[in-house]
Protein backbone atom coordinates (compact mmCIF):
# COMPACT_ATOMS: atom_id res chain seq x y z
CA UNK A 1 0.00 0.00 0.00
CA UNK A 2 1.06 3.61 -0.79
CA UNK A 3 0.85 6.12 1.51
CA UNK A 4 0.84 10.13 1.13
CA UNK A 5 0.67 12.83 3.39
CA UNK A 6 -2.26 15.18 2.20
CA UNK A 7 -1.26 18.84 2.01
CA UNK A 8 -4.30 20.15 0.70
CA UNK A 9 -7.84 19.19 -0.73
CA UNK A 10 -9.76 20.07 -3.95
CA UNK A 11 -12.87 19.13 -5.11
CA UNK A 12 -11.49 16.38 -7.49
CA UNK A 13 -7.64 16.46 -6.51
CA UNK A 14 -5.91 16.21 -3.93
CA UNK A 15 -2.22 18.33 -3.22
CA UNK A 16 0.07 15.31 -1.42
CA UNK A 17 3.83 15.35 -0.40
CA UNK A 18 5.86 12.79 -2.24
CA UNK A 19 8.12 10.33 -0.63
CA UNK A 20 11.23 11.83 -3.49
CA UNK A 21 13.59 14.04 -3.86
CA UNK A 22 14.28 16.66 -3.27
CA UNK A 23 12.37 17.28 0.10
CA UNK A 24 9.25 18.55 0.18
CA UNK A 25 8.68 17.83 -3.18
CA UNK A 26 4.61 17.87 -3.74
CA UNK A 27 2.15 16.75 -5.88
CA UNK A 28 -1.38 16.36 -7.20
CA UNK A 29 -3.42 13.31 -7.55
CA UNK A 30 -6.98 12.62 -8.81
CA UNK A 31 -9.21 11.92 -5.83
CA UNK A 32 -11.22 9.24 -7.16
CA UNK A 33 -7.86 7.25 -7.51
CA UNK A 34 -7.57 7.04 -3.20
CA UNK A 35 -8.75 6.42 -0.12
CA UNK A 36 -8.97 8.85 2.81
CA UNK A 37 -8.39 8.16 6.04
CA UNK A 38 -7.47 10.15 9.20
CA UNK A 39 -4.76 9.16 11.54
CA UNK A 40 -4.79 10.58 14.63
CA UNK A 41 -1.46 10.65 15.45
CA UNK A 42 1.60 13.34 15.10
CA UNK A 43 5.40 13.21 15.37
CA UNK A 44 7.41 15.79 16.16
CA UNK A 45 11.46 15.56 15.85
CA UNK A 46 13.43 18.90 18.19
CA UNK A 47 16.83 18.33 16.37
CA UNK A 48 18.31 21.16 18.72
CA UNK A 49 16.69 19.68 21.68
CA UNK A 50 17.35 16.33 20.33
CA UNK A 51 13.90 15.23 21.37
CA UNK A 52 10.76 13.43 19.94
CA UNK A 53 7.14 14.49 20.99
CA UNK A 54 4.26 11.90 20.02
CA UNK A 55 0.80 13.43 20.20
CA UNK A 56 -2.62 11.34 19.65
CA UNK A 57 -5.87 13.34 19.31
CA UNK A 58 -3.40 16.17 19.90
CA UNK A 59 -2.87 15.22 23.58
CA UNK A 60 1.28 13.88 24.47
CA UNK A 61 1.31 10.42 24.54
CA UNK A 62 4.88 10.18 24.48
CA UNK A 63 8.01 11.99 24.54
CA UNK A 64 11.62 10.75 24.68
CA UNK A 65 15.18 11.79 23.68
CA UNK A 66 16.88 10.63 20.41
CA UNK A 67 20.28 10.77 18.57
CA UNK A 68 19.98 12.54 15.49
CA UNK A 69 22.47 13.38 12.01
CA UNK A 70 26.02 14.61 12.63
CA UNK A 71 27.12 17.99 11.50
CA UNK A 72 28.40 16.42 8.47
CA UNK A 73 25.93 14.64 7.42
CA UNK A 74 22.47 16.38 9.28
CA UNK A 75 18.76 14.98 9.51
CA UNK A 76 17.05 16.73 7.18
CA UNK A 77 14.04 19.65 8.87
CA UNK A 78 10.84 19.69 6.95
CA UNK A 79 7.60 18.08 7.04
CA UNK A 80 7.39 14.28 6.30
CA UNK A 81 5.29 11.24 6.94
CA UNK A 82 5.78 7.43 7.58
CA UNK A 83 6.34 5.73 4.46
CA UNK A 84 7.73 2.26 5.26
CA UNK A 85 7.47 -0.23 8.75
CA UNK A 86 10.30 -2.66 9.08
CA UNK A 87 10.61 -5.36 11.59
CA UNK A 88 14.89 -5.85 11.26
CA UNK A 89 15.93 -9.39 10.73
CA UNK A 90 18.44 -9.12 13.28
CA UNK A 91 17.47 -7.17 16.50
CA UNK A 92 20.55 -7.05 17.13
CA UNK A 93 21.67 -4.77 13.60
CA UNK A 94 22.26 -0.70 13.81
CA UNK A 95 18.41 -0.40 13.16
CA UNK A 96 17.55 -1.95 16.90
CA UNK A 97 14.44 -3.66 17.13
CA UNK A 98 11.96 -1.56 14.66
CA UNK A 99 12.24 0.81 12.02
CA UNK A 100 10.00 3.18 10.09
CA UNK A 101 11.16 4.69 6.71
CA UNK A 102 10.57 8.20 6.19
CA UNK A 103 9.38 10.60 3.18
CA UNK A 104 12.81 12.21 4.03
CA UNK A 105 16.12 12.09 2.22
CA UNK A 106 19.61 12.44 3.03
CA UNK A 107 20.90 15.70 1.78
CA UNK A 108 24.69 14.45 2.09
CA UNK A 109 24.31 10.97 1.22
CA UNK A 110 22.46 9.37 -2.74
CA UNK A 111 22.64 5.94 -1.02
CA UNK A 112 23.15 4.35 2.66
CA UNK A 113 25.84 1.32 2.90
CA UNK A 114 23.01 -1.18 2.50
CA UNK A 115 22.09 0.40 -0.91
CA UNK A 116 18.69 2.11 -1.05
CA UNK A 117 18.13 5.78 -2.09
CA UNK A 118 19.28 7.93 0.95
CA UNK A 119 15.95 7.47 2.73
CA UNK A 120 15.84 8.74 6.49
CA UNK A 121 14.51 6.72 9.19
CA UNK A 122 13.28 6.81 12.73
CA UNK A 123 14.30 3.65 14.40
CA UNK A 124 15.70 2.05 17.80
CA UNK A 125 19.18 1.40 18.83
CA UNK A 126 21.19 -1.10 20.78
CA UNK A 127 23.55 1.63 22.30
CA UNK A 128 21.46 3.96 24.72
CA UNK A 129 24.78 6.45 24.76
CA UNK A 130 23.93 6.83 21.40
CA UNK A 131 20.73 9.29 22.43
CA UNK A 132 20.87 12.70 23.41
CA UNK A 133 23.84 13.20 20.67
CA UNK A 134 25.13 14.22 16.94
CA UNK A 135 25.62 10.56 15.96
CA UNK A 136 24.01 9.07 12.91
CA UNK A 137 24.45 9.50 8.92
CA UNK A 138 20.87 11.56 9.45
CA UNK A 139 18.48 8.96 10.40
CA UNK A 140 16.89 9.45 13.89
CA UNK A 141 17.39 6.70 16.86
CA UNK A 142 16.15 6.38 19.62
CA UNK A 143 15.37 3.61 22.49
CA UNK A 144 14.36 -0.02 21.74
CA UNK A 145 11.60 0.07 24.18
CA UNK A 146 10.37 3.36 23.13
CA UNK A 147 10.31 2.33 19.11
CA UNK A 148 8.80 -0.65 19.90
CA UNK A 149 5.26 1.24 21.83
CA UNK A 150 5.00 3.60 18.97
CA UNK A 151 5.40 0.06 16.69
CA UNK A 152 2.34 -0.79 17.55
CA UNK A 153 0.39 2.39 17.18
CA UNK A 154 1.67 4.71 14.49
CA UNK A 155 0.43 4.05 10.99
CA UNK A 156 1.59 4.77 7.46
CA UNK A 157 1.20 8.13 6.88
CA UNK A 158 1.57 9.59 10.42
CA UNK A 159 2.82 12.79 9.64
CA UNK A 160 6.95 13.64 11.09
CA UNK A 161 7.87 17.10 11.30
CA UNK A 162 11.25 17.60 12.22
CA UNK A 163 12.49 21.09 13.29
CA UNK A 164 15.64 22.78 14.25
Amino acid sequence: MLAFLVRRVRPHSLEVFLPTRPNGARGWIRRSQVRLYTDDYRLRVDLRLRRLTVWEHGIVIESAGVGVGKAVSPTPAGTYYVVSRIEPVDPGSVYGRFAFGLSAHSNVYKTFGFGGDGRIGLHGTNDAAAIGHEVSHGCIRTTNPTILRLARIIPLGTPVEIVR
